[in-house]
């Protein structure tokens, strides 16, 4: 759904649009080809909600993915991580669902540890995601603003992932003057095809 190849991307959704559940869609892909996935996170991703997407996957195909659960600070982890990807490939990801705190600002060791992150992408893809805000100034041009200032939004491709203002159960999906429109379904999200 999304071309993040070779570019490191950072996923910001409005709260319950679905920012892990196209996480563990575009995991299952990676390893359903072959690839690995580090898939680091504040919160484990809901048992049931893993299963189901994740449903084709073999057990030697779950033994390629590595879970790394940092409760309060991406950076405190980061060197595990680096570690973890050393040789990881193009068919390879790296995933860290919630780099930041989904409320205030982002902490500033947390978005120097997701700027120095996105060093990966020499060698391997990688995916970021954190909650977007609503814009309660109306200062900027959208209702929806990402976290971490001009550090990450140089270092990452944005991709905005909202809830369809008119049709519930759609998303949209857009970065770059690219737009999609997704269905949220029991297998993860599903692009609609006009």
């Amino acid at each position: 759904m999304i071309d993040f190849e070779g570019r490191a991307m950072h996923v910001s959704a409005s709260p319950g649009a679905g920012k892990t559940t196209l996480c563990l869609g575009i995991a299952s892909d990676i390893i359903l080809n072959g690839g690995r996935v580090i898939w680091a996170c504040r919160n484990i991703p809901d048992a049931d909600r893993f299963r189901e997407i994740l449903y084709k996957i073999d057990q030697s195909g779950l033994g390629r993915i590595s879970i790394l659960n940092f409760s309060s600070s991406l950076a405190g982890e980061l060197d595990i991580i680096i570690k973890k990807a050393g040789d990881f490939g193009r068919r390879d990801i790296v995933i860290v669902d919630d780099w930041c705190e989904n409320h205030g600002r982002a902490k500033k060791q947390d978005v120097s540890a997701a700027k120095k992150l996105s060093m990966l992408i020499q060698s391997t893809n990688i995916i970021i995601t954190s909650s977007s805000y609503e814009d309660a100034s109306g200062s900027s041009d959208n209702v929806w603003l990402t976290r971490g200032g001009s550090s990450i939004k140089d270092s990452y491709v944005t991709v905005l992932l909202l809830k369809h203002h008119i049709k519930q159960g759609l998303r949209s999906i857009s970065w770059e003057g690219n737009e999609k429109l997704a269905r949220m379904t029991s297998k993860g999200l599903e692009e609609i095809v006009s």
